[in-house]
């Protein structure tokens, strides 16, 4: 783990912002790991990875910026 970000979380656990680092990192791995399952399931259903569009359009409702063309994976599953 990066210095900067092990630092981060040892000061969110000093301070009480988190219980544990374990338990942060466990949780935020399973996010991870429960969105890319979900992304996967809605690729099968959907046939194949969104276009590119319409990924955008639902990352600018998240407040994300757009993925480029030169960022998009293509039809690879789980990766949008």
């Amino acid at each position: 783990m990066p210095e900067d970000i092990a630092a981060t979380l040892d000061g969110w656990r000093d301070t009480g912002r988190i219980a544990s680092i374990s338990a942060f990192v466990a949780e935020s791995v399973k996010a991870r790991v429960d969105r890319a399952e979900s992304l996967a399931r809605l690729e099968n259903a959907l046939g194949g990875r969104p276009p590119l569009d319409l990924i955008n359009r639902a990352r600018a409702v998240q407040g994300l910026p757009p993925l480029s063309d030169e960022e998009d994976p293509g039809d690879r599953v789980g990766a949008a």
